[in-house]
């Protein structure tokens, strides 16, 4: 069963954005507010101990400057150990705001009571290195259609010879179409049965690709 969202966001003209983003790992469609958060979401769902986002789940009422207030957090995470945390993602230029450090120090007694973590994630965090750009890419080719024998196939002959750069384990892979590689190798560093370094350089044909984290 659908999760209801406390407040539905509707989509609206002008400068602010409006998104419904899809969570690659369960095909469950989140609710942003902002190209920020869309961009969050993206990091969500490139991290394999995320089991569940959540699109402002809760509602909490608090009293500033003589008037009761909503607060909406943007999204509620649950992780593979069980752990929840309530996430507000805000520019950095924002988050000096005394109405919105009001809404942090609820936010935060609000999870102190559930036991939750409560985290404020800027763009320095979602914006780190190169990783968007190489999402762009990876969300885009890597859930193209392919066929389980050519998957096995890349990460097979990966494994035989060992870290090589992406154009050297195409050449290796000689007997399949070079479409049919890019699919499969984008697609294995997606769902992360290849690692590539996302943060200090974008994807291209010089990527060194290994089959084990940080393997030289």
């Amino acid at each position: 069963m659908k999760k209801r969202l406390a407040r539905y966001i509707k989509p609206i003209k002008g400068r602010h954005y409006r998104w419904k983003i899809p969570l690659l790992k369960n095909t469950n469609m989140i609710h942003c507010e902002s190209r920020l958060e869309r961009d969050f979401v993206r990091l969500l769902d490139f991290d394999r101990n995320v089991i569940e986002v959540e699109s402002q789940p809760v509602e909490l009422l608090y009293s500033y400057r003589g008037r009761v207030r909503r607060y909406f957090p943007d999204f509620k995470i649950t992780t593979n150990d069980g752990q929840v945390r309530i996430v507000e993602v805000k520019s950095m230029s924002k988050t000096q705001k005394p109405e919105n450090i009001i809404k942090f120090i609820i936010g935060k007694q609000f999870c102190d009571l559930q036991g939750w973590k409560y985290h404020i994630v800027t763009e320095e965090q979602i914006f780190h290195g190169f990783i968007q750009e190489n999402l762009d890419k990876l969300r885009a080719l890597g859930q193209e259609l392919t066929d389980y024998k050519d998957l096995v196939a890349v990460l097979t002959t990966l494994q035989n010879t060992g870290p090589s750069s992406m154009e050297m384990l195409a050449s290796n892979c000689n007997e399949m179409d070079e479409a049919t590689f890019y699919k499969c190798i984008y697609k294995l560093i997606y769902h992360q049965k290849v690692y590539v370094n996302l943060l200090s350089e974008e994807l291209d044909n010089q990527t060194i690709l290994s089959v084990q984290y940080g393997e030289e």
